[in-house]
């Protein structure tokens, strides 16, 4: 882990140090004064895999996950007075 000083060019382009190579994109997050970059790999799945390990389905998982999304959303609303 380290940190890096680059350039911005006068089109507003920075180039990344060539470690940071393996990564297909970043998420640039502007918090005012400054902002944060999170690397994405190239394969995000494969960079992932064995992370966490669960004996469900992709299927099962994304199914719960937007279930739960779902419900989340429901609740949200309620709270601001949009649904019954």
């Amino acid at each position: 882990m380290g940190g890096s000083v680059v350039k911005i060019d006068n089109r507003g382009r920075i180039r990344l140090p060539g470690r940071l190579a393996k990564y297909g994109s970043v998420i640039i997050i502007d918090v005012g004064e400054y902002f944060i970059g999170i690397p994405i790999p190239k394969d995000p799945l494969m960079a992932t895999s064995g992370i966490i390990s669960s004996e469900k389905s992709v299927d099962e998982l994304r199914r719960e996950a937007e279930d739960e999304a779902a419900r989340d959303a429901l609740m949200r609303a309620k709270r601001m007075g949009h649904a019954d």
